[in-house]
This record gives structure tokens, sequence and C-alpha cells, in this order.
């Protein structure tokens, strides 16, 4: 109620002022909550699936058609580009991309005039059409480089960390890689223990559902009822956002420094948190788990 007075009538700084602190409020008392269980965790029972997939209606899906990926592809290419214009004295020529999925971010920038590489631990996903524009499309672990030592001028990707099993060997293999005052860039989101950090969004829209309903039970259902087979924490590391801080910010910064980085904070769903502590209990290392649902960095090659 208090956000919601505040966005009426009060200026912007103000607003965000208030509403910052209405969210730590929040915060507090989902923490107390979780401190107070006693026990094990638990979670649900399968009977609260319905409700709460009623409150909480899927939106609008993200998609994959040929369309919006070439749009999407467009877009993150003029970001990076964005960035790159960002620090002078390099052209930043030759670009690794790390996890490159359909390959249309690296085709968007190999039809600027770069020369791009993309890899990718699958390699049924490329797309043709990146294949077209000239992209070096490969089948690889980014875990394990193939590439010699300080062989690119500009390493990124796009969600992909919440992903690779060994996230660190990755960032190491990137500043091997990477020319000294190259560029790294990493853009990814949603964090597992994040609100929709589950990565099952385009199914079922319950905050925080990996952690209030059985894996088994929402596996089970989502593949009932999607036209399309998915497995939450299949493919996820499930790594704490302290982990990713201590990496990105401690592990290597004798061999690169930080250009720029953000977190993104999702706290919109802690009632969720207040009202079922007993299904959080011992499952976060933080409460900033809950709350930080998105990360961007660049990072500097020494």
């Amino acid at each position: 109620m208090l956000a919601n007075i505040a966005k009426r009538i009060l200026p912007d700084g103000t607003r965000q002022v208030v509403s910052n602190f209405y969210y730590e409020q929040k915060l507090f008392k989902a923490a107390r909550a979780i401190a107070m269980v006693k026990g094990p965790s638990e979670v649900l029972d399968e009977k609260h699936f319905e409700p709460l997939f009623d409150q909480f209606p899927v939106g609008d899906p993200v998609l994959y058609d040929a369309v919006s990926i070439k749009e999407r592809g467009i877009q993150r290419a003029e970001d990076l580009i964005g960035f790159m214009h960002n620090y002078s004295g390099a052209s930043y020529h030759k670009i690794l991309e790390l996890g490159a999925g359909d390959g249309m971010v690296s085709s968007s920038l190999q039809e600027r005039g770069k020369q791009v590489t993309a890899i990718e631990f699958r390699d049924d996903d490329f797309d043709q059409r990146a294949h077209d524009s000239g992209v070096n499309l490969i089948k690889m672990d980014a875990a394990e480089l193939q590439f010699e030592d300080h062989s690119f001028d500009f390493v990124f990707s796009y969600n992909c960390f919440e992903h690779f099993p060994e996230p660190q060997k990755v960032f190491e293999e990137s500043l091997r890689v990477l020319k000294p005052g190259g560029l790294m860039f990493i853009h990814f989101a949603p964090l597992y223990h994040s609100p929709y950090g589950a990565h099952a969004y385009n199914y079922v829209g319950i905050p925080y559902c990996q952690f209030l309903f059985d894996k088994h039970f929402l596996n089970s259902w989502i593949n009932t009822h999607a036209n399309d087979k998915f497995s939450i924490d299949s493919t996820l590391n499930r790594w704490h956002i302290d982990q990713f801080r201590k990496l990105f910010k401690q592990t290597y910064w004798d061999r690169c420094k930080i250009g720029y980085y953000k977190e993104f904070r999702s706290p919109y769903f802690l009632d969720l948190v207040i009202k079922h502590p007993q299904c959080f209990k011992n499952k976060i290392m933080s409460m900033d788990d809950l709350i930080i649902n998105e990360i961007k960095a660049v990072f500097v090659k020494q």
C-alpha cells in the first residue's frame, strides 16, 4: 500500500527512496521469517499449485522464431558496439562469443565488419543465417577453449553464466584468450535463486516455484501441459550471488579490472517468502540470493 501511495503523490527521487525503504522492510521480514523456521525445509502441497498459478499468470513468452532471434541479435549487437565505443584505443575487431546458441548476435556483429567466432557446447542450434554471414561457428566447451593465448580483442556472452557448469573455469579461459587491454562483456539473467531463476517462465508464472514445489512435480506438470520438453535444474549451475561476486570482483583482480558492473534487483515477490518461509530454509546463502536476478559487467584484461 505504501508503495502505491508513493507512486501517486511523490516526485520520482523521493518515490525511489520510499520504494527502497518499503522493500528493505519486506526483505527484513522475509529474513526474520526464514530464521524462525524450525526443522528442515519443506515444499508446498500440490493443491497449492493451481491457486498460485492463477494468481501469477505466465507473462509474455520469450520468443525463438526466426524474426525474434534476428531482432534480438541486432539489438544485442548494438548494445555491444555501444560498450566498445566507451573504451577507446582499440578496434575490438576479433571477437569471441561464448554459448552462442543460434549465433545471431555474432551474425549481426559480423555484418558490421567484425571478425567473429562463436562457440556453443552443442551445434544443432546454429542458425543457417549465422553460417551465411560468415561467422566462424564451432562446437566447443567454453571451459576448455581451443584457442591460443591473446587471440581475441573482445569476448562476450549473454545468459550463459547461470548455465556453465564451471563458471570460474570459463572466466579464466576467457581471460587467457583475451589480448591485454581486451574486453570481456557478460550479461545474464535470471540467477537461480531469484524469483524466476528456474527458467520456467514460459510455462509457470509463479515466482520462486523452484523452492515452493517439488521439482519432480513441476517438471511433470510442465511436460504434461507444454508443447515442448523442459526440465528445471537440468542445465543450471545454481550458483549463489555471493559466488558470482567473488568470481567477478576478487578471484582475478590481478588479471583484470572492472570497467562496469551492475546487479539488478527484483524484490517484488517477497510476500511469498514471508508466507512460506519453510520453503526457503537452508536453500540460500544470503537474502540477496532472493532479489538479485541479473548481472551485467565489463572486464578489462590487464
